[in-house]
């Protein structure tokens, strides 16, 4: 592009993105996510002159709300209410802001220069719109970039921008292919803020205005990771005050509870019905597998069918772990591949896989396998739905549950300030717990149990085997109780975390 068609392509941008905005956020700023607030501050800080933290690097799995969160940042920006009040001072012109999709036609010439669009837009915008270099320009800007993996050299261009002036605060978000392309150098300068699939507590905030006591996550946490016992009759109040609320607003809780696991794991399934929300996410699926695996590895196209039938036979599949040798005996594909495949699905985060406690000695002697699940188990129940298994029985609902938890504790061991490793415990089945948390500099162990109508004997028996402070049971229980070295949380207050 020229000048004069760069001019005009920002010119558009800084109109168009104010519609965009309202399109897409609504007119409630404060129905976000818990992310907002980290950013809100970020930006705060770089408009009162502190510039260390004005790169971020913003990545998830497709349909994570990467984009939404972006334009509920400009709505803040530009009423200058980046916390509850709106502050002038903070107020941020809509010319100091744009927002960018590298996916956009415009930009695809620029690959043929071998440039980077990120970098040539950038410059560009400085140069077209504020008549200044990057290397002097003399005010704050923000520039936001979507879909960033369609740039190669991203992460080359983000520390250039970073290096070359401390007036620009960029947030760049792509797939989760992205965050393997972050080279060191970069890594140094940013902040990286992984997304994963809502919360039950986001759920319900965005869905039902419904608002926990504060800090009710920040005590399930201490809870479930440090046996902070202290902080149960605090969370088992915050229930109380959750239920109650849900009853005066005419919500049903089984329900809504049922909606959040087969639909509600995504925000942008937020509100439609069963059908859509599924088409929506095979459809994701579908993008996933066509434009962010070749991100990830050079698969080639006829590989593609392969790949979605893993998906769907990762989906089929009961629970338990997953034996790659009869998976490609069962698809007639090499072993080789579907390690190559199951690895590549992982890196974009539509599944990850739970290893084996390495500290047991599996029972029959053999090598145990991984254990794979859903980022979310709404895109388990999309594509079971699909597959025609419509009816819920009570071992479907077992299995929904365990993603759930699986989800929750492997975002918890990505959280910020956790330590944590996520495994399954693969000892006999009828003493094995689901899920076993390792601190692994203290070497302290927390093995957890899921399911409906759980008792004690398989946790407390794990409790012995690792010699364990305590243990946890996920399961259809009223309130929180603690005894005997046992912590009984309920399965939907677990999801809050």
């Amino acid at each position: 592009m020229n000048n004069m068609e760069w001019k005009e392509y920002f010119q558009d941008r800084i109109k168009a993105t104010p519609i965009l905005a309202k399109g897409n956020t609504g007119n409630n700023i404060f129905k976000e996510r818990a992310i907002m607030f980290r950013l809100s501050r970020f930006a705060n800080d770089f408009l009162m002159g502190n510039t260390d933290s004005r790169l971020i690097v913003m990545y998830g799995l497709r349909g994570i709300g990467k984009s939404t969160i972006l334009l509920q940042l400009y709505n803040r920006l530009t009423t200058g209410k980046l916390f509850r009040e709106v502050d002038e001072t903070k107020k941020v012109s809509p010319e100091n802001i744009i927002y960018i999709s590298i996916d956009q036609t415009l930009l695809q010439s620029i690959f043929q220069e071998s440039k980077s669009p990120l970098l040539e837009a950038v410059k560009k915008f400085c140069e077209e719109i504020h008549g200044q270099t990057i290397e002097k320009l003399d005010k704050k800007i923000f520039v936001f970039i979507d879909e960033a993996q369609f740039d190669p050299n991203w992460a080359v261009a983000a520390k250039t921008i970073y290096d070359s002036t401390k007036n620009i605060f960029l947030i760049i978000t792509g797939s989760s292919a992205m965050a393997l392309h972050l080279n060191t150098d970069t890594a140094r300068r940013a902040i990286k803020e992984p997304l994963f699939p809502l919360s039950f507590l986001e759920y319900n905030v965005i869905k039902n205005n419904i608002f926990p006591i504060q800090n009710t996550s920040d005590k399930l946490k201490r809870l479930v990771l440090q046996n902070d016992i202290t902080t149960a009759p605090e969370i088992n109040k915050s229930m109380q005050s959750i239920l109650t609320e849900m009853k005066n607003k005419g919500k049903n809780f089984e329900s809504e509870l049922n909606e959040y696991i087969t639909l509600g794991g995504l925000p942008n399934s937020l509100p439609s019905t069963k059908e859509i929300t599924y088409r929506r996410l095979i459809d994701m699926i579908n993008r996933i597998v066509n434009q962010d695996l070749p991100l990830v590895d050079n698969f080639e196209s006829k590989t593609i069918p392969d790949i979605i039938r893993i998906v769907g036979s990762l989906a089929s599949k009961p629970q338990g772990e997953l034996s790659q040798n009869k998976l490609a005996q069962h698809l007639s594909i090499p072993v080789a591949k579907v390690k190559t495949i199951l690895e590549a699905l992982e890196k974009t985060q539509l599944i990850f896989s739970v290893k084996p406690f390495p500290d047991t000695k599996p029972v029959d002697g053999l090598s145990k396998q991984f254990k794979y699940y859903f980022m979310t188990p709404t895109l388990l129940s999309a594509i079971r739905f699909f597959n025609g298994k419509t009816i819920a029985s009570p071992q479907e609902e077992s299995n929904l549950w365990e993603h759930a938890v699986a989800g929750t504790l492997y975002k918890l061991c990505y959280t910020t300030g956790t330590i944590y490793n996520l495994f399954y415990d693969p000892t006999t089945k009828d003493s094995c717990v689901d899920f076993i948390l390792q601190n692994p500099l203290s070497g302290e162990v927390i093995p957890i149990e899921v399911g409906l109508n759980k008792d004690n004997i398989q946790v407390k028996d794990a409790i012995e085997r690792y010699k364990s402070r305590y243990g946890i049971v996920v399961s259809n229980f009223d309130e929180i109780t603690i005894r005997d070295k046992i912590i009984k949380i309920p399965f939907w207050i677990f999801l809050y975390m």
